[in-house]
């Protein structure tokens, strides 16, 4: 549970929020940016959202915050947020330029090439949304793409437009999965970067039910368990794990602390919350089973993290 972090369920309330003209579509928006939505000052603070988001940075520098990522880009670089994702950013200065892409869950499950490639690409994985630098010329081919979106969604004639962009989309995901490959996965900047196209329908299940992580603004405490997740998905827990640790390599008690972790690591990093609230916030009773449970996972305290992320 993420209370204490800002929650946009849709593009209503976000656009409200930040006080800019709504979408000219259901579903799907997109701009360029020559200033951040918080300016003049050039912090966003933390914020989490309910839509996958990419941005392409064309001008500027800064520290950008995906979830539990830190990551000084100067550009070109391309950052995506899946959705709910905690963010924020702190730019060095106002000489800014940022091509911005955000697209529903609803408009991704009512087109099923970009639902299904969105299933089985790591960079829109909660623990898999690092920030990466890519080179000016491999920039200008993404831009080119976004160019097109950007015209279909500010073009008169509305006909077909929608299925235009959903397609320009998919070509725009792929190319930054080409570039995400070069950058990210054959660098190792991730931990076990491994397609979800190698894995069955029951851990594409449960994977997706980890990923959409619903502790935000329910009033009902969800205890992440084994038990809870093989009960959503019908099946006995024992199979449920073994099954995952014949696909994916971990089970699913490996899979459900690596998400805590995540979570953990994403308020310690974003926020200043006190470590006891945050342990609250994360379910465990006593702030001391939450620092026993980080420091066996990372091989450091939560206050130690902090201190060294810091």
């Amino acid at each position: 549970m993420e209370n204490d972090v800002p929650f946009f369920e849709n593009f209503e309330d976000f656009f409200r929020a930040l006080n800019i003209s709504p979408s000219k579509f259901e579903g799907i928006y997109v701009d360029k940016l020559d200033k951040l939505w918080t300016y003049p000052s050039f912090e966003v603070p933390p914020f989490k959202h309910n839509f996958y988001g990419i941005k392409l940075l064309i001008k500027g520098e800064g520290v950008m915050r995906i979830g539990k990522w830190k990551q000084t880009l100067v550009s070109p670089a391309v950052y995506t947020s899946p959705p709910n994702q905690v963010v924020s950013c702190l730019m060095k200065d106002d000489n800014i330029l940022e091509y911005a892409l955000a697209i529903s869950v609803k408009f991704v499950e009512n087109h099923l090439k970009l639902k299904n490639f969105i299933s089985v690409f790591d960079y829109f994985q909660a623990d898999k949304s690092a920030p990466f630098v890519v080179e000016l010329t491999e920039l200008q081919d993404l831009m080119n793409v976004f160019d097109y979106i950007y015209d279909e969604y500010n073009s008169d004639d509305r006909t077909g437009s929608v299925e235009i962009m959903a397609s320009a989309i998919l070509i725009l995901f792929m190319k930054i999965k080409r570039l995400h490959l070069k950058y990210v996965v054959n660098n190792n900047i991730l931990e076990d970067a491994n397609s979800l196209s190698k894995v069955d329908t029951l851990s594409n299940r449960f994977l997706k039910l980890l990923q959409e992580d619903n502790q935000n603004e329910s009033s009902e405490t969800i205890e992440y368990n084994i038990a809870y997740f093989a009960s959503k998905l019908a099946v006995h827990q024992n199979y449920l794990s073994s099954k995952l640790k014949s696909e994916t390599g971990k089970s699913a008690k490996e899979h459900l602390d690596a998400k805590i972790i995540h979570n953990a690591k994403t308020l310690l990093l974003q926020t200043d919350l006190p470590i006891k609230k945050i342990a609250s916030n994360l379910n465990f009773k006593e702030s001391s089973h939450f620092n026993n449970f980080f420091k066996k996972q990372t091989l450091l305290t939560p206050k130690q993290f902090r201190k060294e992320v810091y």
